[in-house]
C-alpha cells in the first residue's frame, strides 16, 4: 500500500511541454484563461517573465508566472488545479517566491486579485500583503474591481 501523504511536491521551471496542463488549470481558474500563445510569448519572449510550475507526484497540478523588474516582483499569475484548491498549495508558492525573492534582493512583491476572491485575499493577508489600491472594472468582460496587494520586504 502506498501512502499518498509523502507523494512528492516538487516547484520548478516551466518549459513549454507543460502548457497543456497549465492551459486545463488556466481555463478551471480563470473566466477568461490566458491562451496558448501568451504563455509561449511569456516563456520565450519577456525577459522579465520566470514562470514555475508545482507538481505532486508526476503530476503538474499548479503555476505561478511572475515579472521580475529590478528590485520587485509581480506576481502575474498564480492557479492550482480544482481538487487540490484550500489544501496549501497556493501557500507552497508564496513561500518558494519569498525564497527566491531573498537571494535576488527584491524589496517589494505586488499582484492583483479579484475584488470578488476572498479565498485568495485571505491567502495573501496570511502571508502580509496588504491592499494599497482599487483598480476600477481592471477585468473589463465581467467589470469586475482589482485589488493591487503588496508586500514589502526586508
Amino acid at each position: 500500500m502506498i501512502n499518498k501523504s509523502f507523494t512528492r511536491i516538487v516547484i520548478r521551471t516551466m518549459e513549454i511541454d507543460d502548457l497543456k496542463k497549465v492551459l486545463e488549470i488556466e481555463k478551471q481558474s480563470f473566466p477568461v484563461p490566458w491562451t496558448y500563445d501568451l504563455f509561449f510569448h511569456e516563456l520565450t519572449g519577456n525577459k522579465y517573465a520566470r514562470y514555475f510550475v508545482l507538481e505532486k507526484g508526476n503530476e503538474v497540478v499548479g503555476y505561478l508566472g511572475l515579472w521580475h523588474k529590478g528590485s520587485n516582483f509581480h506576481i502575474t499569475n498564480i492557479a492550482i488545479i480544482e481538487k487540490l484548491r484550500r489544501k496549501g498549495y497556493g501557500e507552497k508558492f508564496l513561500k518558494f517566491i519569498e525564497k527566491i525573492a531573498t537571494t535576488h534582493g527584491i524589496k517589494k512583491i505586488s499582484l492583483e486579485v479579484r475584488r470578488l476572491n476572498c479565498i485568495a485575499q485571505d491567502m495573501y493577508r496570511k502571508y502580509g500583503y496588504k491592499v494599497m489600491k482599487v483598480l476600477r472594472n481592471y477585468y473589463q468582460e465581467e467589470k469586475e474591481d482589482a485589488l493591487i496587494m503588496e508586500k514589502k520586504l526586508s
